[in-house]
């Protein structure tokens, strides 16, 4: 059975300019990845120079009554993106919509004690906050429609106190040791709403409060000219058990993905570090999802069901997105030998590729 050094959270995730790799469980205080000595090393760039190609995501995948979104924010430094995708499972009905963020000092805040990240665009209101005093994650969306999307209002909240909440970091070579990527995760029981105006042919729907789940990740990497990025994530319950996972594709060289990696699933609060995997779509990405590892604790297949490509360019600056809606089939295992069998199971997964 795989197994994964899981420790607690250091104070600074940078100590004497070499990152502090692991996988760590528990409140971490601020995900900081600045200040690493060449993490360039062909090009001996000063500090501020290294430190302005780290970029920073904040995405949360969430299952609300009969919906599934993803809510992203990108920080490029010098301007941001957001974007919110929502599907209905039972009308067949796919949303999408998003917002460039004029420059400020910061998109995506360090600490992930309290802060918030918010477009403060009158048409595309989206705020996402976290407060660990006040016990709180709350979601805000205020999206205004047009001749063909209806206008959407949700409002859904978390606990951090609820027992299946696990807050973990994992600090992983990107792809080298001399960069990183830093990945914050923590796992939410939503309750809230959300709601439809009228347009064409969706009718009006009034929001009804319901329990859900979702993923709030936040990730800083020092980026490549170019990268893809590949994931797939679920979350909910299955019988009397709740549970999400979430699972990246390697990045691609990097060293140690046996001993360093951020996939892991969180069974009623309980963390099972996962091994590398290989995820692979013969048939294009649209198309049936392989996820299989070589530890067999990992065998599934995604069956797309609603898709939603993106294509975003600011200068030199472009992001080609793929989100996926779909079902996932097969087995996780967790550390303890039991088996979680899926069947039909709502989740996501995402295909990145930015250029930068």
């Amino acid at each position: 059975m795989y197994t994964r050094n899981v420790s607690e959270v250091p104070s600074r995730l940078i100590k004497n300019g070499k990152p502090v790799f692991g996988t760590f469980k528990g409140a971490l205080s601020r995900l900081d990845i600045r200040g690493v000595e060449g993490p360039f090393y062909s090009i001996p760039f000063p500090h501020f120079l290294s430190n302005f190609r780290i970029k920073s995501t904040l995405t949360t995948n969430f299952v609300l009554g009969e919906y599934l979104g993803t809510i992203d924010f990108f920080d490029f430094k010098v301007f941001g993106y957001a974007a919110v995708i929502l599907c209905s499972k039972e009308r067949k009905i796919k949303l999408a919509y998003r917002v460039f963020m004029g420059p400020r000092r910061r998109f995506i805040p360090h600490n992930t004690k309290s802060g918030f990240c918010i477009s403060f665009n009158k048409n595309r209101y989206i705020r996402i906050s976290w407060d660990h005093e006040k016990d709180r994650v709350s979601i805000l969306l205020n999206l205004k429609g047009d001749g063909v999307r209806p206008s959407v209002r949700g409002a859904f909240r978390a606990s951090y106190s609820a027992p299946c909440t696990q807050e973990v970091c994992s600090v992983i070579p990107a792809p080298t040791k001399r960069r990183c990527s830093a990945t914050y995760t923590v796992n939410l029981l939503f309750h809230g709403s959300i709601s439809f105006g009228e347009v064409q042919n969706i009718p009006k729907i009034a929001g009804v409060d319901t329990n859900g789940y979702g993923i709030l990740t936040i990730n800083r990497t020092y980026y490549n000219f170019r990268t893809v990025l590949e994931v797939v994530s679920a979350c909910g319950k299955i019988g009397d058990d709740e549970f999400s996972f979430q699972i990246f594709s390697p990045v691609e060289n990097a060293v140690d993905t046996e001993k360093y990696n951020a996939n892991q699933i969180v069974l009623n609060g309980n963390l099972t570090p996962l091994p590398p995997v290989t995820i692979t779509y013969p048939m294009g990405i649209t198309k049936q999802w392989v996820i299989q590892d070589f530890e067999n604790m990992v065998d599934l297949t995604f069956v797309p069901n609603m898709s939603h490509f993106g294509d975003m360019a600011f200068f030199v600056v472009r992001s080609q997105t793929y989100n996926i809606f779909g079902k996932f089939e097969g087995v996780i295992k967790t550390k303890d030998g039991k088996d979680i069998v899926l069947h039909e199971f709502e989740g996501f997964a995402k295909h990145q590729m930015m250029r930068l």
